[in-house]
């Protein structure tokens, strides 16, 4: 079965998230998933070091699709990289810095290869958002575009 490009970028993004580890040099272990719908709806509690991700939307790229690149749309899709920061009652770091580095060191995995793997164009990492909504639930959400270019007929096909 063929996979979409925007499918084959959403799961190099997925696993490039799974090799943040302090083996591979990060300041912490993240773990990344991709969640069925039921699982986001019902708001279930996630564990610290959890990174889900979530597409936001497509928009065009109109200067990309437009003269000189016949037969090809170019799309910017945007990301967001739900990263969930819990402190336990032992911890010592203080919050700031433990939210400040799940975002540099995402950030850092995300653009090493801007690419997604010679899949898209470019990575732009966005403004963050942070978020604390009590006892569980409380991180920062790194939001990335990936502009990528496929056939204008053929979203399997990279262009």
């Amino acid at each position: 079965m063929s996979v979409p490009v925007i499918e084959a970028i959403a799961a190099d993004i997925l696993s490039v998230v799974n090799t943040v580890t302090t083996a591979n040099g990060y300041n912490q272990n993240l773990a990344g998933t991709r969640p069925t719908s039921r699982e986001w709806r019902d708001g279930r509690a996630q564990s610290d070091g959890t990174v889900i991700v979530v597409q936001q939307g497509s928009d065009e790229d109109e200067d990309a699709s437009a003269a000189g690149n016949v037969g090809m749309t170019a799309w910017y899709e945007r990301f967001a990289l739900v990263a969930y920061v819990i402190d336990s009652d032992t911890e010592t770091t203080p919050m700031d810095t433990r939210t400040n580095q799940v975002r540099a060191d995402l950030e850092k995995a995300l653009t090493e290869d801007r690419t997604r793997g010679g899949r898209a164009l470019d990575t732009i990492v966005r403004a963050p958002e942070f978020f604390d909504q009590g006892p569980g639930a409380t991180g920062i959400v790194v939001v990335i575009d990936v502009r990528y270019r496929t056939d204008e007929d053929d979203p399997y096909t990279q262009r």
